[in-house]
């Protein structure tokens, strides 16, 4: 083993494969034990099952088991001699590889997650509210939402929400977009971004919401006025089918509510207009008409926890 050591001295072992590459490697498709593997046999060029054994401080059933599968894959190549020796594929060719893979898993799933959906049971879960974490999530959800819609779509939110539109596509549905915002020019951006005439998009600046109106009916809104955060404000309505809600007064880590049961998201609708407009003094918030179409019974869909 006298060449393994003179290869490793300038290397601290296993603590030399840095955790963010097993990582990437594992989110690209490979196994804990696939992706040490690999990347050990990139570090040493070519070696022996029990050089990588020893390296690793794994059980030889663990790295035998971790080449075979490298070599399905088309990432190692096994060397003819005695012992035997592995040596990795280039990186590039490595990635290349797992990319197609992952790519051609997605296509494949997605269009059979699309047949079941197709098929989807009945069942009562329109009557639930789920809590969706996680701005990732969040994001994921406005894009679904944006890119389901049918006959229009309302949706009041702060400014931590507008980074989530980047990559939203909307049809040429109604859409009332309303943003708590004091950013500069995001108006005119998101006109752009919407240039339908459909759109109706207004920014209200921060600046407005400081303090209540001074005749709004009930006296204990300055009490509540001071815990709103319109920033964090996210009122999401698709078709009347199925809101993204987000109070005001919510903060910190991400979370919204979701759900699909229509009293909820007619009550919800009542009482945004009468609040909104109350702080506005205008009728900016009201829904946009819905856009006629031809509907063969109710379209549901069924959120899942995130």
């Amino acid at each position: 083993m006298e060449h393994l050591k003179e290869r490793n001295s300038g290397t601290p072992g296993v603590d030399s494969l840095p955790s963010d590459l097993i990582r990437s490697l594992r989110v690209l498709g490979l196994s804990n034990y696939e992706a040490k593997v690999y990347a050990a046999l990139v570090l040493f060029d070519h070696a022996e099952a029990k050089e990588i054994t020893d390296f690793l401080s794994l059980s030889k059933p663990s790295v035998y088991e971790a080449l075979e599968s490298l070599a399905e894959k088309g990432l190692t190549v096994r060397q003819s001699s005695k012992p035997a020796r592995f040596s990795a594929v280039s990186p590039d060719m490595a990635i290349g590889i797992l990319l197609e893979d992952h790519e051609k898993a997605s296509e494949k799933a997605l269009a059979a997650l699309k047949k079941l959906e197709q098929k989807k049971v009945r069942t009562d879960m329109e009557n639930i509210v789920w809590t969706i974490y996680g701005d990732a999530n969040i994001k994921y959800k406005i894009q679904e939402m944006f890119g389901k819609a049918k006959t229009h779509i309302s949706c009041t939110m702060g400014d931590r929400y507008v980074q989530f539109l980047d990559n939203v596509r909307l049809t040429d549905v109604p859409l009332h977009l309303t943003i708590f915002s004091s950013s500069p020019g995001l108006e005119e951006r998101m006109r752009k971004k919407f240039p339908s005439k459909n759109a109706r998009i207004r920014v209200v600046p921060l600046e407005r919401l400081t303090s209540p109106p001074s005749d709004y009916p009930l006296p204990e809104i300055s009490k509540v006025w001071g815990f709103l955060k319109f920033e964090n404000a996210l009122e999401l309505n698709v078709d009347d089918e199925e809101l993204l809600w987000s109070p005001a007064f919510i903060s910190g880590v991400g979370s919204v509510l979701n759900t699909q049961n229509k009293g909820a998201i007619i009550y919800l609708k009542l009482f945004s207009r009468l609040f909104w407009k109350r702080v506005y003094g205008d009728d900016a918030i009201d829904p946009p008409p819905a856009k006629e179409t031809k509907r063969t019974g109710r379209r549901k869909t069924m959120a899942s926890t995130m």
